[in-house]
């Protein structure tokens, strides 16, 4: 019985999550934080977040980003004239919205 129990506790714990590390910029300038590069722990019901922005012909020319912990995250691609935001939402692993992972296109 004392087994179950400890098995129910740890399942329980499983369940419930563990919290995640994340990447917290701004402003990026050049692949680089332009503000003050932290880290940021979820809480119940958040995920990391990175937000980047390109002109649209040109995914390799990064005009801005952000990365966040956030609970309000949805995958999102826009175009608005010439420029491209795409909105990657994550929570597989810490640090799984570092600016320097290759950029999951929708």
């Amino acid at each position: 019985m004392e087994n179950f129990l400890r098995l129910c506790l740890f399942l329980l714990c499983f369940e419930t999550g563990f919290p995640l590390q994340c990447v917290q910029c701004q402003s990026y300038k050049n692949g680089k934080c332009a503000t003050n590069k932290e880290t940021c722990t979820t809480k119940a019901g958040e995920m990391c977040m990175i937000r980047r922005t390109w002109y649209s012909n040109e995914i390799d020319n990064l005009q801005a980003a952000e990365t966040k912990c956030t609970n309000s995250c949805k995958f999102e691609e826009k175009t608005s004239g010439y420029l491209t935001t795409h909105t990657y939402c994550c929570s597989h692993e810490d640090f799984c919205n570092d600016i320097n992972l290759p950029i999951m296109l929708t």
